[in-house]
Parts: structure tokens; C-alpha cells; sequence
């Protein structure tokens, strides 16, 4: 998450006469969304989510601009000058994907703690259940020889109550869960693969249009790549912010950033909800110095999601 602020205080109506409320952090997360966080030490109040909640609908208006004066302000307040256009950009490369308005009008909200009492827990409870997005994490502090231990426990939402109790109810819910979805798939992937290193830097991967757009395009696609061979590969590098390295113009990007910007190039359309990471094969006519050659073909036909699969765990990531 980046932090784009703290103690943020500069609210007012619609007469411009300033409120009082402040903010403790607001961030920004990978998949393009808000993230609000609310502070409070020892046991939480019995109306900390309502805190939460208004920050959260206050920031839901927030646009690009503001967001990047915002940080700027914060930057500056902290020693660090930046100009306003740079801010704007920090926030743009944060995201995994395009800029999406629409995940910024559904904040995640944050509550820390060191505990919560009976009617935080189960208003918190009903409240994801009505679609919105509120973690509960639990706080401890220890000295331990000298130096002092923090540790955080996440005691809401727990998997199973993700996965069982919190599926949007409405249409438009359930498409931005989707996007919100995918693109934290694709975030996952690439930490995953870049924690263990299972990819050598600079190995070769291949375009392979996959999840997101219809077997037409996927055509096109091909058709744009055969007129230029460098579209079609890119060199991966352990870095979880822009492991690519695209052929065609020697820039870093995400897979899935990348996988948007050849969509928009062969369409002219934007790209909405691709999971990039499924469109970059291994290449195994190119073998890694640090592979041995059979275990590297092997990979043949597999993409970075795939790859990722058995290291998680899971089929979801």
C-alpha cells in the first residue's frame, strides 16, 4: 500500500467552513483502491466504525487530482519536495492496471487496534455482510531484551467468512469484486513468484493473449504481433513493481499493464479486467544460464498464473 496521507484534516462543506474530522491514513493499494485506516490506542471505541465509515464516503469523492495534492502536501509536510505532476504519476504506476474511477468510489476500510468490543465485532460483521469492505486487525506490543515486538492479527473477515458470507449482492458490486479480483490475482502471482525467485532474471516469456478478451481479438492480437516479432516478448526481472521488460521499447511494466497497453494498441478501446499474468508464457527456446535445460522444457506452454498455482497453494491465484 502507499501512503498518500495522514492526518489528513482538510475538510469542508459546501459553504467552505472547515470540519474538524482527521484522518489517520489513507493509502493506496495495487488494484487501484483506497484504503482508509483508523488508529486507536488500547481498546477500540463502541463507534469506531462509524469513524471509519464517514471517512471512508467522504473519500470516496476523491479524484486523481486531489489525491495527488494530497500527497504532495503530505511529501511536503515530511521534507520531501515533489511536484504536483510527479505525485500525479506515483499514483498512476502504483496501480497494477488502468486507473479505474469506479474502484476509487469503493474504499477498503481499516481499523487497528488493540481490541474491539462485542458491538464493533458484530455491527463490522453485518455491515460486510451489506457489502462493505472493513478489516479488524488486533495490535499487540511486547519489549522483548531490549527492543520492542509488534503483532497483528487479522480477527475479521477471516477466509472462510470472505469466501462464505461476503459475495456482493448487487450487479454493479459484483463486477468491481471482480476487477478487484483479478487484478489481486495478478498482484499475488507476481510477489509470489519474485519471493521464491523460481524465475531467473532475465528469462524470456512469450505473449499469449488469454483471459479478457474474445477469441476475435486474441486474433488480432497475433495479426499485430507477426508485423513486429519484439511485441510478442519481454524479459522478466524479481521485481513485484514492473518485472517486465517489453522488447518493442525496452520499458518496465506489470503484465497486466502491459497486456492492457498491447489490447489498447491493437483496439483503441480500454481494457477492462484482464489478468495479465495469463498472458505470458514461459519461453523455452531461450534457457536461463541457471536452469538446467530439461527442467526448463518442461515449462513449455505454462504462464506466469500458472506458474504461480502450486506455490500458493491454491487454483485462485
Amino acid at each position: 500500500m502507499l501512503v498518500i496521507t495522514a492526518e489528513f484534516d482538510r475538510w469542508a462543506d459546501t459553504d467552505g467552513v472547515p470540519a474538524r474530522d482527521r484522518l489517520d491514513v489513507l493509502g493506496l493499494d495495487a488494484t487501484g483502491r483506497l484504503v482508509v485506516v483508523e488508529l486507536k490506542r488500547g481498546t477500540a471505541d463502541r463507534d469506531v466504525h462509524l469513524q471509519a465509515i464517514t471517512y471512508a464516503a467522504l473519500v470516496s469523492r476523491f479524484d486523481l487530482d486531489t489525491l495527488a495534492q494530497a500527497h504532495r502536501d503530505f511529501l511536503k509536510g515530511r521534507g520531501e519536495s515533489i511536484e504536483l505532476d510527479e505525485c500525479r504519476q506515483r499514483l498512476l504506476d502504483h496501480v497494477d492496471g488502468d486507473w479505474s474511477p469506479e474502484l476509487l468510489q469503493r474504499p477498503r476500510q481499516v481499523i487497528i487496534a488493540a481490541g474491539f468490543p462485542k458491538q464493533v465485532t458484530h455491527t463490522v460483521v453485518w455491515l460486510s455482510e451489506m457489502n462493505l469492505d472493513i478489516d479488524l486487525i488486533e495490535v499487540g506490543l511486547w519489549k522483548v531484551q531490549g527492543q520492542l515486538v509488534a503483532g497483528f492479527t487479522k480477527v475479521y473477515p477471516t477466509p472462510e467468512v470472505e469466501e462464505f458470507t461476503l459475495a456482493p449482492a448487487r450487479i454493479e458490486a459484483k463486477a468491481a469484486a471482480r476487477k478487484l479480483e483479478e487484478r489481486s490475482r495478478a498482484r499475488n502471482a507476481v510477489h509470489v513468484l519474485v519471493d521464491t525467485g523460481l524465475l531467473p532474471d532475465g528469462a524470456r516469456l512469450q505473449l499469449v493473449p488469454r483471459h479478457g478478451v474474445p477469441e476475435a481479438i486474441r486474433a488480432d492480437i497475433r495479426a499485430w504481433v507477426d508485423k513486429d516479432g519484439r511485441r510478442a516478448s519481454v524479459t522478466w526481472s524479481n521485481d513485484t513493481a514492473k518485472p517486465l521488460t517489453w522488447e518493442a521499447d525496452g520499458k518496465a511494466y506489470t503484465p497486466t499493464g502491459l497486456a492492457n497497453h498491447i489490447f489498447i494498441s491493437v483496439t483503441g478501446r480500454k481494457a477492462d479486467g484482464i489478468q495479465g499474468t495469463t498472458w505470458w508464457d514461459i519461453d523455452t527456446d531461450h534457457v536461463p544460464d541457471t536452469v538446467e535445460p530439461d527442467k526448463w522444457a518442461a515449462l513449455a506452454g505454462t504462464s506466469l498464473a500458472d506458474l504461480a498455482k502450486p506455490l500458493n497453494g491454491t487454483s485462485k491465484d
